[in-house]
């Protein structure tokens, strides 16, 4: 009974973000398979205040998803943080031709919560530099050029609260293993101050 009740539960889930989908503009269907829209439900309180930052946006699918599902609670937000074209070595340029950043812009003023986002055009580095917010999750999906990514995962492991989740797209990257390579010496680097809670195509770890 329990088990049926949680697949119900799932399924009004998945089903209340295929509606939503409906309202948004994008050309690529990369989140519809992503594993945190299946699995975040399962680490995250949706309840719960929840202050999330989201490394790398494109058309803001993943941001106008956390913000539909997870920052209801009064005080919760997300940080939206991508520079789009703004810089010469992103390596989504070639990708960044058609109205991403419009759509980007056009699906966050639509998302539920809208009041609650903020958005720095901005690369990670920069913003890091002056932040000073503590978050309870971070989603990495910005440059994936090693330094960029290193860097990325030590900055918001440095900003990721006690017990707080830090999420890595592009794990198993189907490329050259770049990813992988850096994202393991990250782990291994940190070990003893994390464990992992979910490990495919992505990777995400809680902080101990």
């Amino acid at each position: 009974m329990l088990k049926h009740f949680i697949i119900m539960l799932q399924n009004n889930y998945n089903l209340n973000i295929i509606i939503r989908m409906c309202v948004y503009k994008y050309t690529k269907t990369w989140f519809t398979h992503s594993e945190l829209r299946y699995h975040l439900v399962n680490f995250l309180d949706k309840s719960k205040e929840n202050n999330i930052l989201e490394i790398g946006c494109y058309e803001g699918l993943t941001s106008v998803f956390l913000a539909d599902n997870f920052i209801n609670s009064k005080k919760s937000s997300l940080t939206c943080v991508d520079p789009f074209l703004h810089i010469d070595n992103n390596d989504h340029r070639q990708l960044l031709l058609n109205g991403e950043e419009f759509n980007f812009d056009y699906n966050i003023s639509n998302c539920k919560n809208t009041d609650k986002i903020t958005i720095y055009k901005i690369t990670s580095d920069n913003f890091f530099e002056n932040n000073n917010k503590i978050y309870n999750f971070i989603y990495i999906d910005g440059c994936r050029e090693p330094d960029f990514l290193k860097r990325d995962m030590e900055n918001s492991f440095k900003f990721l609260e006690k017990n707080g989740i830090m999420w890595m797209d592009d794990y198993y990257d189907g490329g050259n293993g770049d990813s992988k390579r850096v994202i393991d010496d990250f782990l291994e680097k940190y070990i003893g101050y994390y464990i992992v809670i979910h490990k495919g195509y992505q990777l995400a770890i809680r902080k101990l």
